[in-house]
């Protein structure tokens, strides 16, 4: 089939539809966000619903045999999610994809927004990337949302972690704010380490959909609700 055959589709969450929002991206196909800032929340609440129907979106792509494990993992997802908090982060998206050889490979993604000095944007992306220790600088880029730089590594783990899995791959991009005072943080990690092509190919993908500037059709821009200010200044002057 030539790449002519698929067709897709984008679903837009509801925070890409808030007043305040000033970052937006898309995750690829295979990606279920979890809504981690919910992970305690109260089933029949709103929030908690939204947590249900997450997971069982997540149970929907992985095999009946492998389920209990990738409830395991998720689990260990909400034990981190202070600690998430701390760190900025503002998304978490688990992956299920099938591999070559009919097995499920397993990845995370994360995006974080970090306040920084200021910096020049572009001196500001190589700096966060050569700091990173045991990570392997790759690449300085131009992206639709500006300069970014892309690493790499691989993170051993003690045995005690995992007898099974000893090594994780994680492709991280590093992506200012226009204004110089943000950073967003772009993280992809698979203990798929075999097929980290596959999985550089899709980080990259995603860190190039990231955008400071809404992004939406004029017609979804339309919809998103004013904010408190400019409600008042209508009022007045009309």
């Amino acid at each position: 089939m030539t790449d002519d055959a698929y067709e897709f589709e984008y679903a837009i969450d509801e925070s890409a539809m808030e007043r305040g929002c000033d970052l937006w991206f898309a995750l690829a196909p295979g990606y279920v966000e979890v809504p981690f800032r919910n992970l305690f929340a109260d089933p029949e609440s709103p929030e908690g619903a939204r947590v249900v129907e997450a997971v069982e979106s997540l149970l929907e792509l992985v095999p009946q045999e492998q389920r209990a494990g990738f409830l395991e993992q998720l689990a260990e997802a909400r034990a981190l999610t202070s600690e998430m908090r701390r760190e900025g982060v503002v998304s978490f998206a688990i992956g299920a994809h099938e591999g070559e050889d009919g097995t499920m490979l397993e990845s995370v993604v994360m995006l974080a927004r970090r306040e920084i000095p200021w910096t020049p944007p572009k001196l500001a992306a190589a700096r966060a990337a050569t700091a990173r220790k045991n990570a392997l600088p790759v690449s300085v880029a131009d992206l639709p949302c500006g300069p970014g730089a892309f690493t790499e590594s691989l993170v051993e783990l003690p045995a005690v972690a995992d007898s099974r899995q000893r090594s994780l791959y994680e492709a991280t991009a590093y992506l200012p704010f226009p204004d110089g005072l943000k950073l967003a943080v772009l993280t992809l990690t698979t203990t798929a380490v075999g097929a980290r092509e596959h999985y550089r190919d899709v980080h990259r993908a995603m860190a190039e959909m990231v955008s400071f500037d809404n992004p939406l059709p004029e017609e979804f821009k339309a919809q998103i609700p004013e904010s408190e200010v400019e409600a008042s200044v209508r009022a007045v002057f009309g």
